[in-house]
């Protein structure tokens, strides 16, 4: 797909500075009118997002093409909001949050002491849940693939050091897997998109009744550390504020062989998966189709 020249430095340079301009109302509202020219003017986006949504709704039609429209406005509110958000300052983050469940499944996770890892995917606000926790206390490492140019990536990851959040960017370290598995056996928390990964580390599972990858580094990472795998999303509500939760730890399955268990538990995530998409299309930012 095309790149969005919306998604690059200069830009997001541009938007961090406007961010910290206008208040935070202003910043939805012109955010909501350029997602919505955004999709007017992006056919791949609107063939990419009705590819992915329309299985997962079974929507067709004016009802798949609002319900997509909408999709890209919501994520560029997201956007605003990661803007907003940049500075670091607790009184801007904090009340953004309407609602936290799930805390007390981190905390048990942790005191297993063998390290947890987050899973989460292209949906709500991401980078958000990982800034509350550093406001917790409980600073994460962040692994991703690169952004489309390096300077996105070394600029992503300057905001995210603000509050003590550190990145791996996969494919630019070499030892990028043995750092990861360093930080679990350290009991500290990793945090990572699975629905979206690259295909040479991809494992194929069905999700909403059609084949696709999922990243394996969950259920490989598990395997080396035994270390809690727990989904958590943080959700934007009708109010405007978020929904911040976490799931108990999933139960990784050991297989006859680590191959068997790597597919059967990354499967069992995108399982999980499905009904949290399912309840949240609009907030599920997938512009590439997924499914061959």
């Amino acid at each position: 797909m095309r790149r969005n020249p919306l998604y690059g430095h200069l830009a997001f340079k541009a938007a961090f500075r406007l961010a910290n301009t206008l208040p935070r109302p202003a910043c939805q509202r012109l955010a909501a009118l350029l997602g919505r020219i955004s999709y007017a003017l992006s056919p791949e986006v609107r063939n990419g997002l009705r590819a992915n949504l329309s299985p997962v709704t079974g929507a067709t039609g004016t009802e798949l093409d609002r319900l997509c429209s909408l999709n890209v406005s919501n994520f560029s509110k997201m956007l605003a909001d990661y803007f907003y958000c940049s500075t670091g300052d607790p009184a801007r983050i904090k009340p953004l949050l309407g609602e936290w469940r799930g805390l007390e499944n981190l905390k048990a996770a942790r005191e297993r002491g063998k390290g947890t890892i987050l899973v989460t995917g292209h949906l709500g606000n991401w980078e958000l849940g990982g800034m509350l926790l550093a406001l917790e206390d409980m600073p994460m490492t962040v692994i991703t693939l690169e952004e489309p140019s390096t300077e996105l990536t070394q600029l992503r990851d300057v905001y995210r050091r603000k509050l003590g959040i550190k990145t791996i960017a996969i494919g630019s370290e070499t030892f990028a897997f043995v750092e990861v598995i360093n930080t679990l056996r350290q009991n500290g928390i990793v945090a990572m998109l699975v629905e979206r990964p690259q295909e040479s580390s991809g494992t194929p599972v069905k999700f909403f009744d059609c084949k696709t990858l999922f990243s394996s580094g969950p259920a490989l990472l598990w395997q080396h550390t035994d270390a809690a795998v727990l989904p958590a999303f943080v959700v934007q509500k009708n109010d405007g504020r978020y929904l911040s939760f976490i799931d108990p730890a999933v139960p990784m399955q050991q297989d006859a062989s680590p191959r068997e268990a790597l597919t059967t538990n990354t499967q069992r995530l995108a399982t999980i998966f499905e009904t949290i998409i399912h309840n949240h299309p609009d907030q599920w930012y997938n512009f590439a189709p997924i499914w061959k």
